[in-house]
């Protein structure tokens, strides 16, 4: 057990909206896509990663510079249906310290972990939402956020799935993706455009200066 109690962390916690609807065959699946692409999460951030109550799930980030990027790549990953039947989520982000973190994210301790798992259960599904520790506070972040989730939920899924790739990809130029899925590049600008892309590239852009302040 590490004491890790003067540095930031983002803690998300997550569960699968209407996961109780699925036919067991699908939500084998799905659980089997969030396994896989959580541990695709953990090796390219270098976070860690819990499922717990059939449905819901846990990732510490050490660096929260890169959090949120993960965090939409998971929704609009699931979102989109690449590999299981497409499933909405509901996300909370916390920013702030950890006083203790274990092996099981269950059994960890700080306010980063207390302030994701309240939002979770007081937050309407569906809905992503951010909050900060008590050495941080970002208001206009926080707005923001909810206009980005609203711009979300209202994607289709090859609209989510276009805006997957731009973020995973790094915000390319258009004929990477449209290579890649065998689309026309004015198709993918159609998409993009849809999706608020530059939006949502301008939002991950304020989410990292604001996270760099963390780090100092």
């Amino acid at each position: 057990m590490t004491n890790t109690a003067h540095k930031q962390y983002a803690v998300l916690t997550a569960d699968i909206v209407h996961s109780t609807k699925l036919n067991a065959k699908d939500y084998a699946l799905v659980m089997k896509t969030l396994q896989k692409f959580l541990t695709s999460q953990a090796a390219r951030y270098r976070c860690k990663f819990e499922i717990f109550r059939g449905d819901s799930f846990q990732v510490l980030y050490t660096n929260v510079i890169d959090a949120m990027n993960s965090v939409l790549l998971i929704r609009l990953y699931l979102q989109s249906g690449i590999e299981c039947p497409a499933v909405r989520l509901t996300q909370s982000i916390a920013i702030g310290r950890v006083e203790q973190a274990s092996s099981s994210l269950s059994s960890s301790l700080g306010e980063a972990f207390i302030l994701s798992g309240r939002a979770l259960d007081t937050t309407s599904r569906g809905s992503l939402v951010i909050n900060f520790g008590s050495d941080l506070s970002s208001t206009d972040l926080t707005v923001s956020t909810l206009f980005l989730r609203h711009m979300l939920n209202g994607l289709t899924e090859k609209q989510a799935e276009v805006l997957y790739y731009y973020i995973n990809f790094d915000f390319p130029e258009q004929r990477r993706i449209a290579d890649h899925m065998n689309m026309t590049r004015q198709n993918v600008a159609t998409h993009l455009k849809r999706s608020g892309a530059e939006l949502v590239r301008a939002y991950l852009e304020s989410y990292r200066e604001i996270s760099l302040g963390t780090q100092k």
